[in-house]
């Protein structure tokens, strides 16, 4: 019999959650991360995981572990020493899901445990399983139960605090952090219900600092993990419920899944192409065979709880030490301003895509430095041609493939020691089906010295190195850099942002990533000094770490990230066995990816240029004294007012009130006869009222109040609809605002009802803006969320959010000084 708990919590005559069923458990498969070996994931007894988090001083109940060959009387001799009313839980493998098999009973008395462990075993026994052991414990009083997890997730480990118990997937209220950068304070003040915490409807508020303090010990647990079971290391953690009181926070069923160290570091955690992902299976240790170094004694007195054991060498001050790439990074230089161009895939008889693509260099003022690649034409489509890339005087910057798939390998093998950057837009690979022949293409790539992209996609775009994929694009360049792992949607984001006034430093299709991956081209415009806002589609997190390094280099470099990411569904996301590898999904990790980071993540297209729009024209964040928190709406018509305020209210942006003193003046100019003068302002605009609109309403209200930003709304269908002028009121409306004094704040034009234009007014206006700077919206909610990604991005560099950090040291001194420990101590 070995004691595994400690006395935490006052016992009474709540129930405990001792299963926290409800989800999938991490041991019965379907789609759980596994190695590419196809090695096991380890699920370690229940009571050694108990023991694991007394060790860092998290609270858990007072019990006993009890192996089956000692027999039924055996666990009576245990609930003897202990306080009723107790509960009984059996453990070993295939016993998860312990409410599902009957292996948790509530409510027993001592007397009643020799049989009830009996009965328990048998009926164990009818569902195929086998008890390795019994483990019974004082059962705790009720409070608010709560879901506390650390997983393995893409961007690296992550924390999740939520509402828990058997419901804790279907309330889904839980907020996810990377592990590192927020305390467990600020995970119990950004939780969804933490109301409920904070004696909601009359009841006890539960101990916030007990609770924040039991999220900072798991800090340590990953180190504990390591020391306890050598060559493994956390998968996924969780404590379903953690019961939380006045008195305390206790941890009344935890579960732990380990996995060899070695499988960890190689993993990849990204789906692959093909939306399919390898099986599962888990193992589970015996108490005998894999056990924690530090044994707990029979009869060993466990203290109360002492709160928060730090990581080696904590002391106030510490900073964590960076982190550095093993390999050399690649100049990505001439991937954008390629000196050589060479296609391979035109053909002499039809029209293909190397065709196309040589064309467009053509069109694009690439007359000199291009050549065809084909084994018999001396010249196509007026373009010279060599057999091989070895013939190409000078070497190779950027050889574009697009012939057949299966022929990529050879051409790469040729390309070796005279190309810098080989991009396969051929498809057929890993994509559909076919992951040997991508394997063989980036083998081939390796032994050549070819830094390869794709395959699956379709070029690079940048205007100021004559680099382009499609026929009549911009020629001016910008500041804005893209990776796309669509080439379809790069097209379209080239195309459709150039109409709204985006100009770009570079964008590339990375495809299916076999080898350059989104974080390298990220960490290349993080420091590419012509690159000033970073934009890039997703649809894996393939190199995740690495990328979230990216990311806050860009943040670190003043350089705002947004993030398009396809497949944040519910189905798209990740399949995990517990509820908080299910409640940790991609969304949440994208989601936490951002906090961390300040970078916005979008859902739509329209909203991506949207966002990329607004932050070319404010890049850099303002500081705190430079922006009031609050947004004016201004434009005409009161149900469009009121929507505006909508899509403000669903950004999270406050539409603040407006100051009297602007009142006074506004209404000494005319406006608001009989009616109070409010934010949104409200105001006659169309094609009969002066260019100079918005100008009377801003001149009077910016210099007296704190705005941040001005959303301003036109009706354009009301120059229409109601006179005959066509766009020129509208483009003296345009131009006006253009020349604007902004007094430091910025403009957002929104162009409701665009549609209503003919085409080629829309055209002249849209130019117009992008000729004056003025970033302009289709509707009011893209404007709104543009408007709160700077709103976030600001914020958090003013916070200084975008570092790693530890767990706040004067919250862990507090804690160890209770528990009579010292702050740099080891576990």
């Amino acid at each position: 019999m070995t004691e595994t708990g400690r006395d935490a919590a006052d016992a009474g005559c709540g129930r405990d959650a001792a299963d926290g069923g409800g989800g999938r458990g991490v041991a019965d498969g379907g789609g759980s991360r596994v190695a590419a070996d196809g090695g096991g994931r380890v699920v370690v007894p229940e009571h050694e995981v108990k023991a694991l988090l007394a060790r860092l001083g998290i609270a858990v109940p007072r019990g006993a572990a009890v192996p089956v060959e000692e027999g039924p009387q055996a666990v009576a001799e245990a609930a003897a020493g202990l306080r009723e009313p107790l509960v009984l839980k059996a453990y070993g493998s295939g016993l998860v899901h312990k409410s599902d098999v009957g292996a948790v009973q509530l409510g027993l008395a001592a007397s009643e445990a020799a049989g009830a462990a009996r009965a328990m075993a048998a009926r164990v026994r009818t569902h195929g399983a086998a008890a390795a052991g019994w483990l019974i414990e004082e059962q705790q009083a009720s409070g608010v139960e709560l879901i506390v997890g650390r997983t393995r997730g893409p961007f690296g480990d992550a924390m999740l605090l939520g509402l828990g118990g058997t419901l804790a997937e279907t309330l889904d209220q839980a907020v996810v952090r990377l592990a590192g950068t927020a305390s467990g304070a600020e995970l119990v003040d950004a939780m969804p219900g933490a109301e409920a915490l904070r004696g909601a409807r009359g009841a006890e508020p539960v101990d916030l600092d007990a609770l924040a303090g039991l999220v900072d010990a798991l800090d340590a647990l990953p180190r504990a993990v390591a020391s306890a079971y050598p060559g493994h290391a956390l998968d996924e953690f969780e404590c379903n419920p953690v019961i939380a009181t006045k008195d305390g926070a206790v941890a009344v069923d935890a579960r732990l899944i380990l996995r060899r160290a070695e499988d960890l570091a190689a993993a990849d955690f990204a789906p692959d192409a093909a939306g399919a992902g390898p099986g599962c299976t888990a193992e589970f240790l015996p108490h005998a065979d894999f056990a924690p170094r530090t044994e707990l004694a029979a009869g060993t007195e466990l203290a109360p709880r002492t709160g928060l054991a730090p990581r080696i060498g904590l002391v106030p001050g510490a900073e964590l030490a960076p982190r550095t790439e093993s390999a050399p990074r690649t100049d990505f230089a001439p991937l954008f301003a390629p000196r050589t161009v060479a296609v391979a895939g035109a053909s002499t008889t039809k029209t293909t895509f190397g065709n196309r693509f040589l064309a467009a260099y053509r069109s694009f003022g690439r007359t000199e430095g291009l050549y065809a690649i084909h084994p018999s034409a001396r010249e196509i489509d007026g373009v010279p041609a060599v057999p091989s890339p070895a013939d190409v005087p000078g070497g190779i910057d950027y050889l574009l493939v697009a012939v057949p798939a299966a022929a990529t390998p050879a051409l790469l093998t040729a390309a070796a020691g005279h190309v810098r950057f080989a991009h396969v837009v051929s498809g057929g690979f890993r994509e559909a089906g076919d992951a040997a022949l991508e394997a063989e293409l980036l083998a081939a790539a390796r032994r050549a010295g070819v830094r390869l992209l794709g395959p699956n996609c379709l070029g690079v775009y940048a205007p100021a190195g004559r680099q382009t994929f499609q026929l009549g694009a911009e020629r001016e360049a910008g500041t804005i850099g893209v990776v796309s792992q669509s080439g379809g949607l790069a097209g379209d984001i080239v195309a459709a942002g150039t109409r709204r006034g985006l100009r770009f430093s570079g964008l590339v299709t990375i495809g299916n990533a076999a080898d350059v991956g989104a974080a390298e081209l990220v960490e290349h415009f993080a420091d590419d000094p012509g690159t000033r806002v970073i934009g890039m589609y997703l649809e894996g997190t393939g190199g995740g770490e690495r990328l979230a390094r990216a990311v806050r280099r860009a943040a670190h470099r003043g350089k705002p990230v947004v993030a398009l990411v396809g497949g944040l569904s519910r189905q798209g996301a990740r399949a995990a066995a517990s509820h908080t590898g299910a409640l940790a999904g991609d969304e949440r990790m994208w989601g936490a990816l951002a906090t961390a980071s300040g970078m916005t993540v979008v859902r739509t297209l329209e909203d991506f240029l949207a966002v990329l729009a607004l932050l070319q024209r404010h890049p850099a964040p303002a500081s705190p004294s430079d922006a009031g928190p609050g947004v004016l709406v201004v434009g005409p018509g009161g149900g469009a007012s009121v929507l505006a305020t909508d899509a403000c209210d669903r950004a999270g942006l406050e539409v603040g009130p407006l100051p009297a003193p602007a009142a006074a003046v506004l209404r000494g100019r005319g406006y608001g006869a009989g009616t109070s003068l409010a934010n949104p302002v409200e105001i006659p605009l169309g094609p009969a009222t002066g260019p100079d609109a918005f100008a009377r309403v801003l001149d009077a209200v910016l210099p007296d109040a704190a705005y941040g930003d001005v959303l301003m709304h036109v009706n354009v269908q009301s120059y229409y609809g109601y006179a005959d002028t066509g766009a020129v009121p509208l483009l003296a409306l345009v131009a006006d605002i253009g020349g604007l004094d902004r007094h430091g704040v910025r403009l957002s034009l929104v162009l409701r009802n665009l549609d209503c234009a003919p085409a080629a007014d829309a055209e002249a206006v849209l130019a117009a803006c992008a000729g004056s700077g003025i970033p302009v919206f289709r509707d009011l909610d893209q404007a709104a969320t543009a408007i709160a990604a700077v709103r976030r991005l600001q914020s958090s560099a003013a916070r200084g959010e975008f570092a790693e950090r530890l767990p706040d040291v004067a919250h862990v001194t507090q804690f160890l000084s209770s528990a009579g420990g010292h702050p740099g101590e080891e576990l």
